[in-house]
């Protein structure tokens, strides 16, 4: 009676170690499926770069159509609003140093209100490529310039 015991207990523990193997093996394949492949990755990041161009071409869009607007509402005011809303029109000598860093540049413009917001300057530049080619200079900016217009400037 203990051999028949011993012999199922001994075969239940066999089937028991059976089935985690089985679940193991199983639980690896579902893992090792899922693995991401180097072309997709880079596929993944070339949609990213993608994106990020699309998005500083709207931002320019969208900064050239806020001059705009503001260029059409200063010409339907009087002559008067005209002159005094010119005097508020920012402009700075930008001196840019070497190891200045775009982001640097960036928080120097919108310091002086060259521009509404450093961080889509320094997008601009990073997106465009432009931020490695920043030359070291003086720069005569004003606000009425686009984000475009500056990073022409101080990349020349």
């Amino acid at each position: 009676m203990n051999r028949t015991i011993r012999n199922i207990g001994i075969g239940l523990f066999l089937a028991g170690a059976a089935f985690q193997i089985e679940e193991f093996v199983e639980t690896e394949d579902i893992t090792s499926t899922s693995t991401i492949t180097d072309e997709s990755y880079n596929q993944a990041q070339q949609e990213l770069i993608d994106v990020k161009k699309q998005l500083a071409e709207l931002q320019l869009d969208l900064n050239n159509a806020q001059q705009a607007q503001t260029n059409t509402s200063e010409e339907t005011v009087p002559t008067e609003t005209t002159a005094e809303h010119s005097q508020s029109e920012a402009s700075m000598t930008l001196s840019i140093q070497l190891g200045m860093t775009s982001s640097e540049i960036s928080a120097k413009l919108e310091d002086a209100n060259i521009i509404l917001n450093k961080v889509d300057m320094n997008n601009y530049l990073s997106d465009q490529g432009l931020a490695g080619r920043i030359q070291v200079g003086n720069y005569e900016l004003n606000s009425s310039m686009s984000l475009k217009q500056i990073a022409e400037t101080i990349t020349r």
